[in-house]
């Protein structure tokens, strides 16, 4: 199978004029578009000046021929098709210590798959970064052959601004450019794509070989667009009050944990930034068992669970609700497995799901090459469980005695904390701190593991002990009760 690039072609034109106005272009600049698509980029920056020099180039054999005609009559338009990631004129061109080009913009491709094979020859080119998404790699790639001061506009995912495989890569910008603007914006800006997992982003850099001078940049970013019209008030700095400014300075950022963008202002960034105790500090944050073949393996309790079509029913018989063995259980087939997220918070209102547990079973969780017996210390333990999906309110339930699958984190404090985590994992403020730290659309234990802790007096940490406590043991009718958590959290984080 032949890797695959996909490529979101440019179609607004307050994207490209806002990209084309941070480049500021002149005649006497070299440019390069790394992949030249259907030339949108080109045709906004010969609108600007129709004697630009541009390199441009593309994978793909149609795109190329297809810009090779467009652009026939002009000379100063240079084409050919290659692999920019492998290119070994751009080889050259990034050993070339004073670099090569002037001004980069594009749009590189995101999301597609690659074959294994090359993945690992990615791996030897770029040592130490996450070759699995290669706008990253793009953007690393197109860095190492600007000239210094030379300035990138690139749109990209967000998701290099925050997730744990791209802190190379923000260590890498950090330290060798000036981060001069980036914009967060819907990815439905562009027509037909709609990322649930994250949002876009427009990112302009001016390379910078000075690491202290990068580190004295201030950073701007802008978000809360709600159209792509929205790029033609900031390219005019007209009317953005509406708009969420941040500004950050770069040695700030590059001091946080994993180099990590806080995308906030308010009192939650500063305390994520500055909170030296997190959550993995006092609990254990895991993600469960996959078996691999879940129609083969689950059950459901009855035939109305959410999602439950085509599984079978596991009778009250072959149930065994007290199995704490990871051997498996010798005269049932099924034990309780926590694998969707839950209606209620603190306790869950039913068991829905159930794990074949036989020694057949449990043989194929630890040798099929698909399944995941992973954490398996903490099955039956005394836990927490929270969705790996993220949604608009948290809720966070007591496991017990019980298997925890895939998409689900477990959260095993330590005894004393147990409850004040319970509590916290409940709390509007947990549910906003998680957002911050990750606004992708997982809750991945790595992230929950970030979350700052606030410890509070004996004295107040016995008080939400007893409130959470008073929950779960009585569960019917908890609004009141869950508000005077609610408003513990307010007052202990201050918001």
């Amino acid at each position: 199978m032949e890797h695959i690039y996909r490529s979101y072609y440019t179609k607004s034109d307050f994207i490209t004029q806002y990209m084309v106005k941070m480049l500021n272009p002149s005649e006497q600049d070299m440019i390069l578009e790394p992949c030249g698509g259907d030339g949108v980029f080109i045709d906004s920056l010969l609108s600007v000046n129709s004697s630009l020099k541009i390199d441009t180039c593309d994978l793909n054999d149609e795109a190329v021929a297809k810009l090779t005609d467009k652009y026939s009559g002009n000379s100063n338009i240079h084409i050919w098709q290659t692999d920019t990631l492998l290119d070994d004129r751009f080889d050259m061109y990034a050993a070339d210590k004073n670099g090569y080009y002037d001004k980069i913009i594009g749009n590189p491709p995101y999301g597609g798959w690659q074959e294994y094979s090359r993945r690992d020859e990615l791996k030897k080119k770029y040592n130490g970064f996450y070759v699995r998404e290669t706008y990253s790699l793009f953007v690393l790639r197109c860095i190492s052959m600007l000239k210094n001061k030379g300035v990138l506009s690139f749109i990209i995912p967000d998701t290099f601004l925050f997730l744990h495989n791209h802190t190379a890569l923000r260590s890498y910008l950090l330290a060798n450019t000036k981060i001069k603007e980036i914009l967060i914006f819907p990815s439905k800006f562009f027509p037909g794509v709609s990322f649930g997992y994250s949002n876009l982003s427009i990112i302009t850099v001016e390379k910078e070989s000075n690491k202290d001078v990068a580190f004295g940049n201030n950073v701007r970013i802008i978000k809360g667009m709600k159209t792509d019209k929205d790029l033609e008030r900031i390219r005019l700095e007209k009317d953005i009050e509406d708009l969420t400014v941040i500004v950050k300075k770069q040695e700030e950022i590059f001091g946080a944990e994993h180099h990590a963008f806080i995308l906030s202002n308010d009192h939650l960034s500063d305390i994520i930034a500055n909170t030296k105790l997190k959550l993995g500090d006092i609990a254990d944050c895991v993600t469960g068992i996959y078996s691999g073949d879940n129609k083969r393996f689950f059950a459901v309790a009855n035939e109305s669970v959410r999602g439950g079509a085509g599984y079978p029913v596991a009778k009250d018989e072959e149930i065994d609700k007290n199995c704490i063995s990871l051997k498996g259980t010798d005269n049932f087939k099924y034990v309780p497995v926590i694998k969707s997220s839950s209606r209620t918070r603190y306790v869950r209102d039913s068991i829905d799901w159930y794990i074949d547990w036989t020694k057949d079973a449990i043989n194929h969780y630890n040798n099929d090459k698909k399944a995941r017996f992973q954490n398996s210390q903490y099955y039956f333990k005394h836990g927490i469980a929270l969705p790996m999906v993220k949604s608009s309110r948290i809720y966070a339930t007591i496991m017990n005695k019980m298997v925890f699958d895939q998409s689900i984190v477990g959260v095993f404090p330590k005894d004393k904390y147990y409850y004040f985590v319970l509590g916290l994992m409940n709390s509007e403020i947990a549910n906003k701190l998680i957002h911050t730290i990750n606004p992708t659309a997982n809750n991945s234990a790595n992230y929950l593991k970030k979350i700052p802790i606030l410890l509070p007096s004996d004295a107040d940490m016995q008080y939400i002990a007893d409130k959470v406590k008073d929950i779960v043991d009585n569960p019917e009718n908890i609004e009141d009760r869950h508000e005077e958590v609610n408003e513990f959290f307010n007052r202990l984080y201050m918001c």
